[in-house]
């Protein structure tokens, strides 16, 4: 009779531990569903509004642009928890600047519409700058390299993606900084810029008032970068998930270098 009542005791037991754990399992195997608490579809005006200008051209490399145009617009849905409170949510407002307004050809055809021209862009709090096959005609392009070098002294930030570098070496805003650009075209895209630090191993260099990434997907990851200094970490991460993007993190990660024979 003990042995029978010893079983069934811990038959019990088991039963006990079962019934109490299996819940908890499935509960935490369950995928995470979208929220209105993690995505506000309909959000509230931010307390604070930034502006962030790109510029585009003819033959702009599309990625390059709404990539980091993607991670910004996209800002104002994040929940006031993920800013801290409700009193330091921002929103950026987007705005496309050309040599005039209108519709611009991308390298991939798709056109954008610039909303400015050079002679009427609004005041800009971050500027950024796309690369593409139409970048290189524009290094000796005075229009271009005036409106820039009026612009550094006025953003909080300028960035650049792949040889969108190329334009801010020609307008002499990376002369003494570190800066890095595209690793399958860097000689082509340095030749602007012999006053440059250019660093051959980098996914982006952030040298405080200009950041500076390598080729069109790197710019994601900048932005990213960019956006978590400025907002913190909550927000990069926020994005990260949103988008449903795997970021680089490091900004030494660069396996393009070794690949273009820059490094080894």
């Amino acid at each position: 009779m003990k042995r029978i009542d010893l079983g069934r005791a811990l038959l019990r037991l088991v039963m006990t531990a079962l019934l109490t754990t299996l819940p908890a399992m499935a509960q935490a195997a369950a995928p995470q569903t979208e929220t209105e608490t993690f995505y506000e579809a309909r959000p509230a005006p931010g307390a604070q509004q930034v502006t962030v200008g790109v510029l585009i051209f003819p033959g702009f490399e599309m990625l390059d642009a709404y990539g980091p145009m993607e991670m910004w617009g996209s800002l104002k849905h994040a929940p006031a928890r993920f800013w801290g409170g409700a009193d330091k949510r921002v929103a950026a407002r987007l705005v496309t600047i050309a040599a005039k307004p209108g519709p611009v050809a991308s390298n991939q055809g798709p056109s954008t519409v610039a909303d400015y021209g050079y002679s009427d862009s609004p005041k800009l709090d971050f500027l950024l700058v796309p690369g593409g096959i139409g970048a290189v005609p524009l290094v000796s392009d005075p229009a271009t390299l005036n409106w820039l070098r009026a612009q550094s002294g006025k953003t909080q930030i300028i960035m650049s993606v792949c040889n969108g570098a190329s334009l801010l070496a020609a307008a002499g805003i990376l002369d003494g900084r570190p800066a890095t650009t595209n690793k399958m075209a860097f000689k082509s895209s340095t030749a602007p810029g012999p006053k440059v630090k250019w660093v051959k191993s980098a996914r982006w260099v952030d040298d405080g008032a200009v950041v500076s990434s390598s080729g069109v997907s790197a710019g994601m990851d900048m932005t990213l970068a960019v956006i978590s200094r400025l907002y913190g970490k909550n927000i990069g991460d926020w994005l990260e998930r949103i988008t449903e993007y795997d970021a680089h993190r490091d900004p030494s990660w660069d396996p393009f270098a070794v690949k273009a024979g820059l490094v080894n």
